[in-house]
């Protein structure tokens, strides 16, 4: 009898912690913008959150992953440079994502994901084709 409580007990507590999944935070990051259009010419945008303690994931452009390594994107101040865009996080809620030209016909994507604890969230910039 006391096998059967102990494992009622044990299956209660599981199945009350199941109700929450990694990623179902409320949004502390707050972007003032998630999407955005740019023109094919060379454009460029500053994105502020209302949360601190953000840090960029991950960056991809046309599914192509970036190596972020030797980046830490939790500090205050940095900038991912490649020859296609640019990503400067200037303070802890200011972000300025800049984009070359885009000279090829077809559009360019590229996301930036952000994460705050188990939130997740970002932005992705659509450059039109010339």
């Amino acid at each position: 009898m006391k096998k059967i409580i102990t494992l009622t007990v044990f299956f209660l507590l599981v199945l009350s912690c199941s109700d929450s999944k990694d990623g179902d935070w409320e949004d502390n990051i707050k972007l003032s913008q998630k999407e955005v259009q740019f023109s094919s010419a060379q454009n460029n945008i500053e994105i502020s959150t209302e949360g601190t303690g953000w840090w960029i994931g991950e960056v991809s452009m046309d599914g192509e992953l970036f190596d972020l390594n030797g980046i830490d994107t939790t500090k205050e101040n940095f900038t991912i440079e490649e020859i296609e865009f640019s990503i400067e996080r200037k303070n802890s809620t200011e972000i300025f994502i800049s984009m070359q030209q885009n000279p090829t016909e077809s559009a360019r994507v590229l996301i930036i994901g952000l994460q705050s604890g188990d939130y997740f969230d970002g932005v992705k910039i659509t450059q039109s084709g010339n």
